[in-house]
């Protein structure tokens, strides 16, 4: 008895052992998977920074070079236009997935315009627009400027439209809506044809997901739209009901005092709404 006794504290002991050293791999596993994560994140945000200053300084030179409508240069000037505005919504759409990533929540109160949001999103989607034939109508029903984050508010915006022109039916309408409803703020994009083919809605909004034999909204956009929802305090859905897909926002109606005034999707700061600087 006293040798069986022994055997089986050896044993145990080699099982405690055995324990306590893959515990510590899965511990040194997950803190390097951690460090990559956040190394990521970094390298994301620094090309982002680094491709965004300069594509803001082409986009503002560019209109000057525009030559007459209907010259020879006018289809070779559209063509740069289009692949600059692009280029620089990718770039938009990778500043905020890394901010995602990186657990940045940095929201700002100014007092927004949003039908001046949703025509400046349009302008900048005025070529896939145009191609496809197809005519933004704008339902507005607040009737009056709002307290939000202009550039999260603008690339919410922008996604959707760019969703529904993507996915729309050639030669049909997007209506864009916004109205107050209590203390919350309800903005609709709907555009004309099939819904997502996935099998569970979460999918749509999920990045780079990919559902079963679709690929409607399954990129970065979605996601973005419905990440940056909820930082705001807000959430996300979609609908599809007689040919139409309408894709649903619904934010919080801020009461904090705005600490700047928005001009489109930029900002400008002061401190007192009488003695406004442009930065």
């Amino acid at each position: 008895m006293q040798n069986v006794a022994m055997f089986s504290e050896v044993k145990c002991e080699d099982g405690c052992d055995e324990v306590a050293f893959l515990s510590r791999k899965i511990l040194d596993l997950n803190k390097k998977l951690i460090e990559s994560e956040k190394a990521k994140s970094r390298f994301l945000s620094l090309v982002a920074n680094a491709l965004n200053n300069p594509m803001t300084a082409l986009l503002g030179m560019i209109p000057h070079l525009a030559p007459q409508e209907g010259g020879e240069r006018r289809q070779v000037y559209d063509l740069i236009e289009e692949e600059a505005l692009i280029l620089d919504f990718r770039i938009q759409n990778l500043v905020a997935a890394a901010e995602i990533e990186s657990g940045i929540n940095d929201i700002s109160h100014s007092l927004v315009d949003v039908a001046s949001l949703v025509r400046e999103a349009i302008e900048s989607l005025k070529y896939p627009i145009r191609a496809k034939n197809m005519d933004v109508r704008i339902d507005d029903n607040l009737g009056r400027a709002i307290v939000s984050d202009p550039r999260k508010l603008y690339l919410i915006l922008k996604n959707l439209l760019a969703n529904a022109c993507c996915y729309g039916e050639a030669g049909t309408p997007i209506d864009v809506t916004f109205s107050a409803r209590g203390e919350r703020v309800e903005v609709t994009v709907t555009n004309r044809g099939e819904g997502p083919d996935v099998e569970y809605k979460p999918q749509v909004f999920t990045r780079f997901a990919q559902g079963p034999g679709g690929a409607h909204g399954l990129g970065i956009g979605l996601s973005i739209v419905r990440d940056y929802s909820e930082r705001m305090g807000g959430s996300t859905d979609y609908s599809v009901q007689e040919g139409a897909v309408t894709f649903r926002v619904d934010l919080p109606l801020q009461t904090t005092l705005p600490d700047s005034e928005a001009c489109g999707s930029n900002e400008f700061f002061f401190e007192s709404f009488d003695d406004a600087i442009e930065i």
